[in-house]
């Protein structure tokens, strides 16, 4: 039987979001999340992997959008 090497997982390019889409994400829906987890970690749930996922959301956002393609730029300049 082969043996699982321990891998660290690879981090996902940041997403192309809308700003839009963005600042829904940072001003409603992590912050309502986070609510919930706090709720439910009151409530004696284990809450650990949801606040990691909230946190890698919250630091896929501060990154910025992906790197921008020769196309989106000529748009933007137009």
């Amino acid at each position: 039987m082969a043996r699982m090497a321990n891998k660290v997982p690879e981090r996902v390019e940041p997403a192309k979001l809308r700003r839009e889409t963005r600042e829904w994400l940072a001003t409603r829906t992590i912050p309502n999340v986070r609510e919930i987890a706090k709720d439910l970690e009151n409530a004696g749930e284990d809450v650990h992997d949801l606040l990691a996922a909230i946190d890698e959301l919250e630091a896929i956002l501060k990154e910025g959008p992906a790197k921008s393609t020769g196309r989106s730029a000529a748009k933007a300049e137009a």
